[in-house]
């Protein structure tokens, strides 16, 4: 569906950047929204009365209300105008998310949350393919912005809870200040003009290339399995490992933020390096520290100055592996709204499977075992990005970008 008035393609910079920052204001919200379940777990578990194992189930029911929100959103923005689509996914979540701290029963919060999820999963679904679309080939920039500014709502959501927890004495209570947040972001994003799809060769608008990408896809997708599952496995139990290892709660929320903080840093240096080198040379340097920071932790268990290292430096490393992955997608292969949802349903297959595995382990098995999970899933994802790199070669679209150091910025 055509937007009104000039197409954004068309539009010099300035007006680029100012459909950009609805995006990026958006995002922040993501990030506070879609890492709110860590520093509020316990806060919801007292008020549903559950075990740690049951309250594990809202990442579950998030995860697969964002697979849903994600197949839904595929198909949306390519049929309606991107903008609108995303003002309308900020209202309907800013309406269940008002009502979170009135639950007291937990299949009712699962509910809510599972509508949370479809709501995100639609956000992220359009903030990453209309990204991609405002920016064509100059996107990788913009694209680590914009989850830069995810990672920012992820860094002050935890402090926001504990400010909350201080002031009202409930943390859920910040789930209302969450919610009115989201209608100016909605009403800013209504005016804007929609992207439109970038031309592509033959039908590649259709089900074209998925079935000529099929295998890259489906590697593509398990690799965000991995890296997102990992992610949110971290940031949503690290700050239950940091109470029961540091026993305060407010010292293990700043933990869970050190994390976060880490993301922005991360996502930070990567706005200029991501003009310097490839995407490839990205992932690569973001698995090696990955696996690094995990196994500082895993070898100094008993040590405090290991867990904030660790926490940060993870932090640091995943930074910047969801919006590499798909600038190294978007170099072999055209990014319609379909293909990023098959890797976003990927990532959030992991979102929902890793955290609840660490669910199940961590008070039989011990805080250990969050360790362990996440490990292991960035083990698998450097063996999973060899195989990638393995069969990119034949996927290529153009070049692998060269770098030049002091090149301006694109746009």
């Amino acid at each position: 569906m055509a937007s009104p008035g000039p197409q954004p393609s068309l539009l010099p910079p300035a007006a680029k950047m100012r459909i950009a920052a609805a995006y990026y204001g958006a995002y922040v919200l993501l990030g506070l929204m879609l890492t709110s379940m860590g520093p509020s777990l316990d806060a919801l578990q007292r008020q549903t009365g559950s075990t740690a194992g049951a309250i594990s189930l809202l990442f579950t029911a998030t995860s697969l209300g964002y697979i849903g929100g994600s197949l839904i959103g595929g198909r949306l923005y390519g049929r309606l105008e991107g903008n609108r689509v995303l003002a309308a996914a900020l209202v309907g979540m800013a309406a269940v998310t008002v009502t979170v701290p009135l639950w007291e029963s937990l299949w009712l919060l699962v509910a809510v949350f599972a509508l949370i999820g479809t709501a995100l999963g639609v956000m992220d679904v359009g903030g990453n393919t209309l990204m991609v679309w405002l920016y064509r080939s100059d996107v990788p920039p913009y694209m680590n912005a914009l989850h830069l500014c995810f990672g920012v709502g992820a860094f002050i959501g935890p402090l926001i809870f504990d400010r909350f927890a201080v002031i009202t004495g409930d943390a859920v209570n910040t789930f209302w200040l969450f919610a009115a947040l989201m209608i100016p972001v909605a009403a800013w994003l209504a005016v804007m003009p929609s992207p439109e799809s970038p031309p592509v060769e033959g039908d590649a608008g259709g089900p074209g290339p998925i079935r000529r990408h099929a295998v890259m896809i489906g590697l593509i997708a398990l690799f965000f399995f991995l890296h997102m599952g990992a992610e949110l496995a971290f940031g949503g139990w690290i700050y239950s490992y940091s109470k029961d290892f540091i026993g305060s709660e407010t010292t293990a929320r700043v933990v869970n933020s050190m994390f976060w903080g880490g993301l922005v840093v991360g996502r930070i240096i990567a706005v200029p390096l991501a003009l310097r080198i490839s995407p490839r040379t990205m992932l690569e340097i973001d698995l090696a520290g990955c696996v690094a920071a995990i196994g500082l932790i895993v070898l100094l268990p008993g040590w405090a100055p290991a867990l904030w290292i660790g926490t940060i430096a993870f932090g640091m490393a995943v930074a910047s592996m969801i919006p590499a992955s798909i600038n190294f997608a978007e170099e072999r292969m055209p990014i319609t709204g379909q293909v990023t949802a098959m890797f976003l349903v990927g990532g959030s297959l992991g979102a929902m499977t890793l955290p609840w595995v660490v669910g199940q382990l961590f008070e039989p098995r011990g805080r250990a075992s969050m360790l362990y999970v996440t490990g292991a899933a960035m083990v698998v994802a450097v063996l999973v990005f060899a195989a990638l790199l393995a069969r990119s070669r034949e996927h290529r679209t153009g070049p692998e970008p060269v770098a030049v150091l002091g090149a301006p910025p694109p746009g």
